[in-house]
């Protein structure tokens, strides 16, 4: 009979951003550090779309008092998604990534980190890299910067903010594993947002707390005078929001290496510069993350092949030199509606419905 872990593996690999195989089995590992056997088998029996543990025992045979504690327990460890809806917890099945991994930031170890990098840099980075959906997209800092132009909401920062009931913020989970190593940097820890029920399940699992809007708007603007990237969730409803920076940040480090990191993001706007007003300063230049402007002949040179439109370079500029400008209609992106509309389509991408 197959090894309940090797089912497991064939599981998440079908599930959006993918779980492959590999020759040397830290997959494997991985999951062993995390499941249980007993916790692989109720995952198997678990359906992507939300469920109560009562219909979970239905479908499954099991008993429901039983089942349930087990599904809580398996929420509080990141193994499963928990909805709170309408009175009701529901539970659902999540990919690795965005999901299980992201949910151990209170069981980070060196080991489990260890293992992390070697597998991502032996078979799970290849495989959501390939995809030509995201998991998330990059937004402005600032949209007053294109005030010129219609700005949809899930393109402004504010206006996410503005428009969530529940708002909980978090540590980042890049800057917490890479300090785990003495390294790192010195930008903030608390900087990541989650909305309404995502912010729900961070709480709930102790990885967050709630805020007020105020304090998440002054928490958006210490990400920017820190010159952290904000990337969302890839959807309208955008359920989190990230604040990113290249020291640590997995997504950012890998983008550095693409040629045309543009081509690999979900970005609508792009950075341009005005030579006549610009002196030279180099400050856009520090502050791009992504290396897409050089100096040449004391002027600043942009690659827009490697701009992500994040705009950090246009808040800085102290000569006005650099603005913010929305892509052409034919070039703009419409997300997907919720993070688990992107799931489905990330399915799709890879053949796996």
């Amino acid at each position: 009979m197959q090894d309940v872990y090797e089912r497991l593996q064939q599981r998440l690999d079908e599930m959006a951003t993918g779980y492959p195989a590999t020759a040397a089995g830290v997959e494997i590992r991985l999951l062993k550090q995390l499941f249980s056997p007993e916790d692989a088998e109720i995952f198997l029996s678990m359906d992507t779309a939300a469920e109560t543990p009562e219909e979970v025992a239905r479908r499954t045979g099991c008993e429901a008092g039983m089942l349930s504690a087990r599904l809580e327990d398996m929420a509080l460890r990141g193994l499963l998604f928990r909805l709170h809806d309408g009175g009701l917890l529901r539970y659902h099945a999540i990919p690795f990534i965005v999901g299980i991994y992201e949910f151990q930031i209170n069981n980070l170890s060196k080991g489990l980190l260890k293992d992390v990098s070697e597998y991502y840099l032996t078979g799970l980075g290849g495989t959501f890299h390939s995809l030509k959906t995201p998991h998330l997209r990059t937004i402005p800092i600032n949209t007053d910067l294109v005030s010129s132009w219609p700005v949809a909401t899930y393109d402004d920062a504010a206006s996410i903010i503005e428009q969530k009931d529940r708002i909980a913020v978090a540590p980042c989970l890049c800057r917490k594993a890479v300090r785990m190593y003495g390294k790192g940097c010195d930008h903030p820890l608390e900087t990541c947002l989650q909305f309404n029920s995502f912010a729900d399940y961070y709480v709930d699992n102790g990885m967050a707390r709630y805020i007020t809007k105020e304090e998440a708007f002054d928490i958006l603007r210490r990400n920017e005078e820190e010159g952290l990237v904000i990337q969302t969730a890839n959807s309208k409803e955008v359920e989190a929001m990230c604040a990113c920076c290249s020291c640590c940040c997995g997504m950012l480090i890998s983008l550095k290496l693409f040629p045309s990191p543009a081509r690999q993001v979900k970005s609508n706007y792009v950075c341009t510069s005005d030579p006549s007003l610009c002196t030279g300063c180099g400050t856009c230049v520090k502050r791009c993350c992504v290396d897409a402007i050089t100096l040449a002949d004391e002027k600043a040179l942009m690659s827009e092949d490697r701009c992500i439109g994040c705009g950090l370079c246009v808040t800085a500029c102290p000569s006005q030199a650099r603005s913010l400008l929305r892509k052409p209609v034919e070039q703009l992106y419409d997300p997907p509606e919720t993070f688990f509309h992107t799931f489905d389509i990330m399915n799709e991408e890879r053949g796996k419905q």
